[in-house]
């Protein structure tokens, strides 16, 4: 629940010890985790991480599993190098550290990685999952990427907490 304390009800929960199955790309301007399908099946998940970052490895546990069932799935860097969140971040400073992580002005990041997709991993069905501050940003790009066959967004506007 949201406080004064801490404004935002965000929560890493229990950090998994999970090395992945998936492995790290450059895909133009921005870093990835990518885990490729065991049977290339020309489908394609973007997982969308929350404000502790791409490489929470809960994130990338949820990819692979993702990626279990038939799915290639990439974890782009949506921050672009920018440090994400901290559980041990003071919260009196989180307004300030968000305004600086838009999730809706990741277009130019969504087009690398669809572009690369549909290039290096032959996707042509593409969908999205996005958690907390990436559920805001799944919103974002079912409106604007019409090719985006489905979108799912866990949790994606907290009461109290703005996602700007």
């Amino acid at each position: 629940m949201a406080n004064e304390a801490h404004p935002c009800p965000c929560d890493i929960g229990h950090r998994l010890e999970y090395g992945g199955m998936g492995h790290e790309v450059q895909v133009e301007h921005i870093q990835a985790y990518v885990t490729r399908s065991p049977v290339d099946a020309g489908k394609a998940v973007i997982v969308i991480q929350d404000i502790f970052g791409w490489q929470l490895p809960n994130t990338r546990y949820m990819a692979d599993m993702i990626a279990g069932n038939g799915y290639t799935t990439i974890v782009p860097d949506f921050f672009v190098g920018q440090p994400p969140w901290r559980p041990s971040d003071d919260w009196s400073t989180f307004p300030e550290w968000l305004k600086t992580k838009n999730a809706r002005k990741i277009n130019r990041e969504i087009d690398a990685v669809l572009r690369y997709l549909k290039q290096q991993c032959n996707a042509q069905k593409i969908g999205v999952v996005g958690f907390c501050w990436g559920g805001i940003a799944v919103h974002h790009v079912m409106t604007t990427y019409p090719e985006l066959k489905a979108g799912v967004s866990v949790y994606g506007k907290s009461t109290g907490c703005t996602f700007t």
